[in-house]
């Protein structure tokens, strides 16, 4: 999986969570679900203990690929 990719498949999960918020179509959410094939875990900044006071999440990927999304507030 390249940082391309995860870049579109979480702004894509995100978006189509925010679609289904209001909607009981479970095949949307089936679909959303096959799409993250490939992702072994996901874990936060505070579980696997890193150093740092932002918040993220460190996604690991079946093929040992690992990346870390940090959460920095803009405004």
């Amino acid at each position: 999986m390249t940082s391309e990719t995860l870049q579109a498949l979480l702004n894509d999960m995100l978006e189509e969570l925010i679609m289904a918020r209001d909607n009981d179509d479970d095949d949307r959410l089936a679909e959303l679900a096959e799409d993250t094939e490939g992702i072994r875990s996901i874990r936060t900044y505070d579980d696997v203990g890193m150093l740092t006071h932002d918040k993220g999440l460190v996604v690991e990927c079946d093929d040992g690929t690992e990346y870390q999304i940090t959460i920095v507030r803009s405004r």
